[in-house]
């Protein structure tokens, strides 16, 4: 592959952990209430808006990695961050389903 291919999936993946990771941070430094939002539902409200960027940043590495010839460790990688998105929203619509059921 070309050296423009692989800067822009480095960086793409680079801008991806950067953001998934901030999203815990933004998460906990996020004040209770504000933004307009009811009382507990900022800090969620902050959380999810960084995990659809990331989400985002995911289907972007997976495109791009997509590029590299089958069964390279660079398309196994690509894989990754999507698979990690797509257990996130498992996980998200579980707690919801689950608190629905209380």
């Amino acid at each position: 592959m070309s050296d423009a291919r692989r800067l822009l999936l480095a960086v793409l993946y680079a801008a991806w952990v950067m953001v998934f990771v901030y999203a815990f941070f933004a998460y906990a430094r996020a004040p209770y209430e504000g933004a307009g939002f009811p009382d507990g539902l900022n800090k969620p409200a902050v959380y999810l808006g960084w995990q659809g960027i990331a989400g985002m940043l995911a289907i972007a590495v997976f495109g791009v990695g997509w590029g590299w010839p089958k069964g390279s460790a660079v398309r196994g990688l690509a894989v990754v961050p999507l698979v990690i998105a797509g257990l996130h929203l498992l996980a998200i619509a579980v707690v919801i389903f689950w608190a629905e059921g209380l």
